[in-house]
């Protein structure tokens, strides 16, 4: 894998999902090692500043304004300090039938996404920092799910396709694509069906948690915020390929027949790496205009991608198709390297120094990677990167 440019980080095991700090790291990863999962510290050097045993945990790590790295296990999180020595631990309300889908850090807090499998309800609630409740709601899901794209086939129609009958959920847990946004006093977490693909989003109050608005049940996509009390839902499958800007009274302000991974530059201008299920679907790199019009780039080849981020001179990385591409602001594609051999779909960082950071999958083999660039600092805008951030918290 190793070239001028692309290099490999040493560490025991595979890797999950990067975050850091702050743009001149260190990077935090949790590692598989053969005695437990360990969390490390790599510097950008690629060298280990610390390693230490951490808890199983199925999220992914946030990182907090104050630099401490906190992962959540069998309903409690647990903060690593800067250093490497454990910090806090909050033990949360954990009720019969529920586990933690996604959690997000507050100045003063946290809010938490309680999911069900088999469905037993879902709720968000706001902590405090020692992890009292401050609000939780529960969220008023349909007794009966739908889509219009869904059917079922029975003796009844003579084994021909028909749209589906509404259906109990089976379960429902946190969407695997950014389950909790916060813009400023808005809320927005996302659930779905395993089974159907089938979700929907529930806005309430930051302050009080109260339930504001909903989307209807959809095959739910990639989400992200678009700007303060403001969110990008993309829908995608049963037919389905478009993204929806939804403001904080929950009307749609704009629509596009595209979806994927998007990027929201400092300018409130919107990107996006196209990702779809169909392929016969012809996908590209958009630009998606606040008068619902877009702009064709490139066609995209493959399918699993590794970010976007986006850089301050509007450049942007990802990893597709075996290959390391940069998309300029005119939205064409020059590649930075390739290896067919290995993939991704995680997130990537933009650090100091062009320094990009990313995993890549070759069978179980799962590498963190940091690829020297000519990239300047990472733009400061709504959604630069996959989770809002470099520190995978997405909060606005």
């Amino acid at each position: 894998m190793s070239s001028a440019g692309i290099a490999p980080v040493d560490l025991p095991g595979p890797v999950a999902t990067p975050v850091a700090p702050a743009s001149g790291g260190p990077v935090y990863v949790q590692v598989g090692g053969e005695d437990g999962p360990l969390l490390c510290a790599v510097d950008l050097d690629g060298s280990l500043r610390w390693s230490r045993a951490a808890v199983r945990a199925c999220g992914r790590p946030r990182v907090a304004p104050d630099g401490g790295v906190w992962l959540e296990g069998r309903g409690v999180l647990h903060e690593t300090l800067p250093t490497g020595d454990p910090g806090r631990r909050v033990e949360l309300d954990r009720h019969p039938g529920h586990d933690v889908g996604a959690f997000v850090i507050l100045p003063d807090g946290f809010v938490v996404a309680w999911q069900s499998s088999p469905y037993r309800g879902v709720r968000v609630e706001r902590l405090d920092g020692r992890g009292r409740p401050r609000w939780s709601t529960e969220l008023p899901v349909p007794a009966g799910l739908s889509y219009a794209g869904v059917v079922e086939m029975s003796a009844e129609s003579g084994w021909r396709p028909v749209p589906a009958r509404p259906w109990a959920p089976a379960d429902l847990l946190a969407s695997w694509s950014e389950a909790l946004l916060v813009s400023g006093d808005r809320v927005l977490a996302t659930f779905f069906e395993v089974s159907s693909g089938i979700g929907m989003s529930f806005c309430v109050d930051l302050g009080t948690g109260d339930h504001l608005w909903q989307t209807p049940p959809v095959p739910i996509g990639d989400l992200a915020i678009a700007g303060p009390g403001s969110f990008l839902v993309g829908v995608q499958g049963y037919g389905a390929f478009e993204t929806l800007l939804y403001n904080g009274d929950g009307a749609v302000v704009l629509q596009w027949p595209s979806h994927g991974r998007p990027l929201v530059s400092s300018r409130g201008r919107i990107r996006m790496v196209e990702l779809d299920n169909d392929p016969s679907r012809t996908l590209r790199i958009r630009r998606l205009h606040r008068d619902a019009s877009m702009t064709d780039g490139p066609v995209l080849t493959g399918y699993h991608t590794i970010g976007p981020v986006l850089a301050a001179d509007g450049r942007a990385a990802f990893w597709r198709d075996g290959r390391l591409q940069v998309v300029d602001r005119d939205l064409t594609v020059r590649t930075l390297h390739a290896d067919p051999a290995w993939s991704g779909t995680d997130r990537m960082l933009l650090l100091d120094g062009g320094v990009l950071a990313f995993v890549l999958n070759r069978g179980d083999e799962r590498r963190l990677v940091f690829a020297r660039t000519g990239l300047p600092p990472m733009d400061g805008g709504a959604w630069p990167c996959g989770e809002g951030n470099l520190q995978a918290n997405p909060v606005l």
